[in-house]
Order: C-alpha cells, then sequence, then structure tokens
C-alpha cells in the first residue's frame, strides 16, 4: 500500500508529477587494507511523467492519481511511505521513502 503525505501531496497534485525509486551505486574504496565495496541506497526523484523512457523497468503503484514507479529490482519490505524532509528555503523540497530496501 502507497501512502504519500499531506505536504508531498500538495507539491506534486495537479503538476502531472509522479515519483520514480531507483537505486544509487556507490564505490568506496580504501587503499590501506585493498577494500572495496559498492554501497546501495535507495533513492526517490519527482519527475514529469513524459519524463520517464523505460515504463518496464518499473512497478507502477497509484496513490491520488500519483503515479509512484519503483525499480523491479527493489524490495518492497512494508508499506510505501513518501514523506518530505525537511524544508531549507530557497531550495526544491528534498523527499524521502520508507519500506522499499535495495
Amino acid at each position: 500500500m502507497v501512502k504519500i503525505d499531506n505536504k508531498v501531496l500538495n507539491y506534486v497534485q495537479g503538476k502531472n508529477l509522479c515519483f520514480v525509486v531507483f537505486i544509487k551505486n556507490t564505490s568506496i574504496d580504501c587503499d590501506c587494507g585493498n577494500i572495496h565495496n559498492d554501497v546501495k541506497t535507495v533513492k526517490i526523484r519527482v519527475l514529469f511523467e513524459t519524463d520517464i523512457i523505460d515504463e518496464e523497468l518499473y512497478d507502477i503503484y497509484k496513490y491520488n492519481n500519483i503515479k509512484v514507479f519503483v525499480l523491479k529490482d527493489l524490495k518492497i519490505v512494508g508499506d510505501i511511505n513518501i514523506y518530505q524532509k525537511a524544508k531549507i528555503p530557497f531550495i526544491k523540497p528534498i523527499f524521502g521513502i520508507k519500506g522499499i530496501t535495495a
């Protein structure tokens, strides 16, 4: 089940926007112990629906006519909850997501 916070709904409604949930890979290299790791982080982005090219790579969920595209490689571990992080003046809102792991 998808839940979207009221602040987030007010930001995206009526603008033809949707959410895209994807994986960001970050490489961590340490020369001291010859350690090389890849860290996977779940990220969320707000896009126009027309900006999504490969829809077949995503599972599509809806909440109040707002689409949430979740990459099929991700695991859903509970309710999907989209929320707005602390608002910083003069910067676009930053969103977070809970209920999905890489």
